[in-house]
């Protein structure tokens, strides 16, 4: 069975992000009480490319508490507990909020006109490999075990074909960030990698050196785009003050998004009824 490895010695040297004491669970927030607000930034992007979520998340609620957290799961539990009041999450992550009753959906991401939100498995440009098939005991970096793209829907499209992943694979690295996956490849530390297809044509647009380097062996499909998700219990006041100020934030170019649009919790569930 292929053993699970951390990628620690890509952490390393990384702008450490702040990590949040222990906290009690907070009361419905309202619009007065804005500067209580804390705000959860998981790892889409790793510190050193991650800093247009904390710039925005500052520029909307100047004084909000912004937390990071290396994965998907610590926000989560975050939310669940009630001690961060506004994530910004992958569809999968996110979809699990809304089922499991402690996240609400009310913004989605809107992909650049020059992209699409789904997974891509790529591998070096000078690799043999040519489809999912010949990922036989090669090395692979994926983002983070709640990653839709990073990880879920390449596993289970090889599932899908017959393969037992755990077997299938060679040893199988969490990067808990989509660009440190790509740069993982690109050094030669794994043989392939799977990411979000946003964050990978972000990357090549800012570096267009890089498409030369990489082959994209599989493209998954258009899923439900990343949401912001709020806990349960914030008022429907500041949810709607929430929206009104995401839809008037802008773009953040750095992972493929023209702004954001209204969402629901509907659209997520039904995501995650495919799982």
């Amino acid at each position: 069975m292929a053993r699970i490895w951390l990628l620690v010695f890509l952490l390393l040297g990384c702008a450490r992000i702040p990590e949040a004491g222990p906290l009690a669970p907070l009361p419905p927030i309202r619009l007065e009480e804005e500067a209580t607000l804390r705000i959860a930034v998981a790892g889409i992007l790793s510190p050193k490319r991650s800093y247009p979520y904390w710039t925005l998340a500052h520029t909307l609620w100047p004084q909000a508490t912004v937390l990071g957290r290396r994965g998907y799961g610590e926000v989560l539990d975050l939310l669940h507990k009630g001690q961060v009041d506004i994530a910004f999450l992958c569809t999968f992550a996110a979809a699990k909020a809304v089922a499991e009753g402690y996240g609400e959906v009310i913004a989605r991401s809107v992909p650049a006109s020059w992209t699409r939100y789904r997974g891509v498995v790529i591998v070096p440009a000078t690799s043999d490999r040519q489809s999912l098939e010949d990922l036989a005991g090669a090395t692979m970096a994926f983002v983070d075990p709640l990653s839709n793209t990073g990880y879920l829907r390449p596993i289970r499209e090889l599932k899908g074909r017959g393969y037992r992943p755990e077997i299938f694979l060679g040893k199988i690295l969490f990067t808990y960030a989509h660009d440190r996956a790509v740069e993982a490849m690109i050094q030669g530390l794994v043989e392939a990698a799977a990411v979000d297809g946003m964050v990978l044509d972000a990357m090549i647009r800012k570096d267009a050196g890089l498409k030369e380097k990489i082959r994209v062996i599989w493209e998954g499909p258009e899923d439900p785009p990343p949401p912001v998700v709020v806990r349960k219990g914030v008022a429907p006041e500041l949810k709607r003050e929430i929206l009104k100020r995401l839809e008037e934030a802008g773009q953040l170019p750095e992972a493929g998004i023209a702004g954001f649009a209204p969402a629901s919790d509907a659209e997520y569930r039904r995501f995650l009824l495919g799982f």
